[in-house]
């Protein structure tokens, strides 16, 4: 099992961001014809977009797009930066293909996350550093209501991100099948 888990480690959340972006899609061709096969997971996805909307709802009503894109039109960048792209991992990006959004990486972003489009974030399912972290300027500029909304909604995405997560490594764990090394052999 422990090996069986360290392949799976290295299979959904090592490698460059292009690996990981190659990753989730062979998962998506082999999962995405029959998300349902897995038991619970189209429920499931169905509650964390319920949850990532109303979070992307709550960013647009404290105008964070804006505020971010001016911060990161600023000398420098913001907090979406090129090293924040490598936050993604397969699973997340599985799980964006799953719920239908076009997930392109542009390699030639310069300083900026090569996840971010026109309108901002192109996952409705962010990566979780991506929703842990308030900057100074959401921070101090943000009313305590919006705030304590924010987080609220934030933990909601979060949690359930976490069962979708989990119900997805579930189930790659029975169809990612290590490839046989010598050590492997030799132990036999």
């Amino acid at each position: 099992m422990a090996h069986q888990d360290a392949h799976l480690v290295q299979t959904c959340y090592s490698g460059t961001v292009n690996d990981k972006l190659k990753q989730a899609g062979r998962l998506h061709a082999d999962l995405g014809e029959q998300p349902a096969s897995v038991p619970g997971l189209t429920e499931a996805l169905g509650q964390l977009r319920e949850h990532a909307c109303a979070l992307n709802e709550q960013m647009r009503a404290m105008e964070m797009g804006q505020r971010c894109g001016q911060c990161a039109a600023t000398p420098g960048g913001g907090c979406c930066s090129a090293f924040m792209a490598g936050n993604a991992d397969a699973v997340q990006l599985l799980i964006n293909l799953l719920m239908g959004v076009d997930v392109t990486y542009q390699e030639q972003s310069g300083e900026n996350c090569g996840f971010l489009g026109p309108q901002g974030c192109l996952f409705l399912v962010k990566p979780i550093f991506c929703l842990n972290y308030n900057c100074s300027h959401i921070l101090t500029g943000s009313e305590p209501g919006h705030l304590a909304a924010l987080y609220q909604r934030a933990a909601a995405v979060l949690r359930q991100q976490t069962e979708v997560e989990g119900l997805l490594l579930e189930e790659l764990r029975k169809c990612l099948k290590p490839k046989a090394t010598v050590d492997n052999l030799n132990a036999s």
